[in-house]
């Protein structure tokens, strides 16, 4: 295996260990990894987007193409922001980038989230399919059509005597849907634990003297876990 790879393989399981001290107590090599993460994360960001700004911006305009000069120039108009006197003028571009952005992402929504929810449960077949297929579809329907309603109608009569039912399914409807989410994000989350735990051990520790590392991080991140008037090394005078 090439030194450069070694190195690499060591600066991730250590930065793995130090950023998992944080469940147990601040310390510096949590702070360090934080730090060192963030920096690192902010360095490429900007590297990503003076590249970004080069190739896709730059390059067409000096090829040809002046319609990239308004991008610049709004780009250029944010920076007003910091000016005392005319930081109004950072409103025009934010404007138009919020705008557009806006206006992308509400096509986007309706057509994901909204046309092809309404195209899909109107697509769903309950007859002609196995028991437990056209059950499930069936249930899906009635607590889509029964939280549309709970939205819909939020006046009070819409929600008492008879109809209080619906209202009843389109929670219960709800709160699985979000224990199912909160579900999933808690186990995406332990999967991550996990690869990052197999790493450790499969990648790292089968390395040369990664073994005889262990404890000394280990012990090295338990005593940096201690609070500082209590640490038995060095003693303050």
């Amino acid at each position: 295996m090439e030194l450069a790879s070694i190195i690499q393989i060591w600066l991730a399981a250590l930065f793995t260990i130090w950023i998992y001290t944080i469940a147990f107590r601040d310390d510096a090599f949590f702070k360090f990894a934080e730090h060192t993460f963030v920096g690192a994360a902010a360095g490429h960001s900007i590297v990503y987007g003076v590249d970004n700004i080069i190739r896709y911006g730059w390059a067409p305009m000096t090829a040809g193409n002046m319609m990239y000069a308004v991008v610049f120039i709004l780009g250029i108009l944010l920076y007003t922001r910091f000016h005392q006197t005319y930081f109004w003028v950072s409103r025009v571009p934010l404007s138009v980038v919020v705008g557009i952005g806006i206006g992308l992402s509400m096509r986007t929504t309706v057509t994901s989230e909204f046309i092809a929810q309404i195209i899909s449960t109107a697509q769903m077949k309950v007859l002609g399919l196995d028991a437990w297929t056209g059950f499930s579809n069936l249930l899906f329907i009635i607590i889509v059509l029964a939280t549309v309603y709970f939205f819909i109608f939020t006046f009070p009569k819409a929600h008492g005597g008879s109809l209080g039912i619906i209202s009843k399914v389109a929670r219960y409807g709800m709160m699985a849907a979000f224990g199912y989410s909160f579900a999933n994000t808690v186990l995406s989350r332990f999967n991550m634990i996990f690869g990052r735990i197999d790493y450790v051990m499969n990648t790292w520790l089968v390395l040369p003297y990664a073994m005889l590392a262990l404890p000394v991080i280990l012990l090295l991140a338990i005593y940096a876990m201690i609070p500082a008037e209590r640490r038995p090394w060095p003693k303050k005078s």
